[in-house]
């Protein structure tokens, strides 16, 4: 046997050398040849590929059929099609051998790594459908990504560890748009929303709280209002917000004066700030109870004032399947959250 020195040289050395009566060119593949234009392999089968790889890999019809499990005829049949698909001659035959021809040698290599690609493609979606492999896109409020957000991620992906997870920290304007763009798979925002590229659906309904010291004399209060905070310094959030428009309406109806001391547009910070013994900080409850840790009360603030959110995804292409269980976790992790009020 000559000496192969690589993979094709062998391939075509092994066919060379063995008899396969198996394989007989019909006339239509001959004809076939002939006649074909234009994007020939966007017809060429998957089937009549592996085939025509089998053989060339063991160097024989009858080998190739008995790999592949189909009947020699099925095998002749691929390489017909291929033939005629490609209008390319990829065997031919010398004193009864059937040997590759120069195009076959190179259409081989293109078409093996073909193949592989596509069992790379099956191989991913299974895995995309297992969860064993894939990618959450989420953007949300600092607010949210600084706490809630993060009991969710944490339980999803200690159940799904090969999965990955992407948190863009935005303004929730820029959370809607990104959505909006398909820039990311899903995201949270406050209700109501009205986008007509985005799909929302409500995840957790928020009630307003002041968070004060924990030893102040009001934080045994089952709720507080705007009576019991006259003269109080006041620490609030969202400066021409409708939250702020809401939490001026109450004091208005009340009577009572705001006695502002700070004005910030961070929860993170108003309740900093009330762990120093600045003030009383009038805050969405969901928000700020990540901080209760830090010797901080929750008291319910009355009139109640709501804030509602919500789970973005795109209203124009489907919610993968890994996004949809995501979605799940927030359901637990954060829309049927228990209440905590003081530490």
């Amino acid at each position: 046997m000559p000496n192969c020195v690589n993979h094709v040289s062998r391939i075509k050395c092994q066919l060379s050398l063995r008899k396969d009566t198996a394989y007989v060119r019909p006339q239509r593949a001959i004809d076939g040849m002939r006649r074909t234009k234009g994007n020939a392999v966007a017809r060429v089968s998957i089937k009549a590929l592996e085939s025509f790889r089998e053989v060339m890999r063991t160097g024989s019809v009858t080998a190739a059929a008995r790999r592949l499990r189909l009947t020699q005829p099925a095998v002749s049949r691929h390489l017909a099609q291929v033939e005629t698909d490609l209008g390319l001659e990829l065997f031919y035959r010398e004193r009864g051998r059937l040997t590759p021809s120069p195009d076959a040698l190179r259409l081989y290599e293109e078409a093996d790594l073909a193949l592989l690609s596509l069992d790379r493609v099956a191989s991913l979606a299974e895995a995309l459908r297992s969860f064993t492999e894939g990618h959450v896109r989420i953007v949300a409020p600092p607010s949210l990504v600084e706490g809630v957000i993060a009991a969710a991620v944490a339980a999803f992906l200690q159940d799904y560890p090969k999965l990955q997870i992407t948190v863009d920290s935005r303004s929730i304007e820029s959370a809607v748009d990104i959505v909006a763009r398909r820039a990311a798979d899903c995201g949270f925002a406050k209700l109501p929303l009205g986008h007509p590229n985005v799909a929302i659906r409500p995840l957790v309904t928020s009630g307003t709280v002041c968070a004060l010291p924990a030893g102040h004399r009001l934080s045994k209060r089952r709720a507080i209002g705007p009576k019991d905070l006259a003269n109080e310094p006041l620490i609030l959030l969202g400066k021409g917000s409708e939250f702020r428009a809401a939490i001026r309406r109450a004091f208005d109806e009340a009577r009572i004066g705001m006695n502002i001391r700070i004005e910030t547009h961070a929860v993170g910070a108003a309740c900093a700030f009330v762990q120093k013994g600045l003030g009383i900080a009038i805050v969405n409850e969901l928000v700020a109870e990540p901080y209760l840790p830090f010797g901080i009360a929750l008291v319910p603030f009355t009139p109640p004032i709501t804030h509602e959110y919500g789970f973005m995804t795109s209203a124009d292409v489907p919610v993968s399947k890994a996004t949809e269980a995501f979605f799940d976790y927030c359901l637990t992790h954060i829309g049927k959250r228990p209440r905590r009020r003081r530490i």
